[in-house]
């Protein structure tokens, strides 16, 4: 698509991943999440843990079946350790490999693990309570400190959820080639620009909305004025960190 012309286009929800688009012209165009796919971020994130509690019925039956009750009571009891240290250790990496956390899927994902640990962290506050009402304390004080560990998971895995919500990309130029694109005017808001090309693109009064990614950007210079004028930097190539600089004076 090459010297395509898209200027005044609502190109919310469009996807443009890896496309040639050398020389094409993006002025005034509106990008970010479509109705569509706000729409259907909501149902995934309310439909996975419905689909969930059907699945989790059997899973637990199963573990009833192949577990005794002392190594089900700790496998249940390891489960918020097992999630906080996975949370902690693997989030920035699946964020970025399997880009929010950026599909349908991935949001579902995590809408399934927070009704997971919810309703876990409700389980071993009631078998805690339960335990000090047995007369066994030390059972009681371990599945209550569990569940403190639990409540701490919950509520982080709940703010993930609504940040992956947030920072969905509805409009993607993931891996694009936009070689001396035209985004003057434009208003760029919840896209990807993850390894795309933007060397010679003219930023004319772009406007950056929050959660748009420009991770691993591929971008020698830019132009700030049309007519490829004002260009940066004025000789040579962006330097590290001096493409970000450029870009974050067009974010509000």
């Amino acid at each position: 698509m090459s010297g395509a012309d898209f200027s005044g286009s609502d190109l919310r929800g469009c996807n443009f991943t890896g496309a040639t688009l050398i020389g094409a012209k993006f002025q005034q165009v509106k990008t970010g999440q479509s109705q569509r796919q706000v729409n259907m971020l909501i149902a995934s994130t309310i439909a996975s843990p419905v689909v969930l509690f059907g699945s989790s019925i059997i899973f637990v039956h199963l573990l009833s079946v192949l577990l005794s009750d002392r190594a089900m009571n700790f496998f249940i009891g390891a489960l918020p350790v097992l999630a906080f240290l996975a949370e902690i250790f693997l989030r920035d990496s699946i964020t970025f490999h399997f880009t929010q956390v950026t599909n349908f899927f991935g949001i579902g994902a995590i809408a399934k693990l927070f009704a997971v640990m919810l309703m876990l962290t409700v389980g071993l506050a009631f078998v805690g309570f339960s335990g000090f009402g047995d007369g066994s304390g030390a059972q009681g004080f371990f599945f209550l400190l569990m569940t403190i560990v639990s409540a701490i998971v919950t509520y982080r895995i709940f703010k993930w959820l609504i940040q992956s919500i947030h920072t969905y990309a509805g409009t993607s130029f993931r891996k694009a080639n936009l070689t001396d694109a035209d985004f003057s005017y434009s208003k760029v808001e919840n896209t990807d620009f993850s390894l795309a090309v933007l060397t010679g693109a003219c930023v004319f009064k772009w406007v950056i909305k929050p959660h748009s990614q420009f991770t691993t950007v591929y971008c020698k210079y830019l132009y700030l004025e049309p007519a490829q004028q004002n260009r940066q930097p004025a000789e040579g190539s962006f330097k590290p960190d001096e493409l970000a600089q450029v870009l974050t004076q067009f974010i509000i």
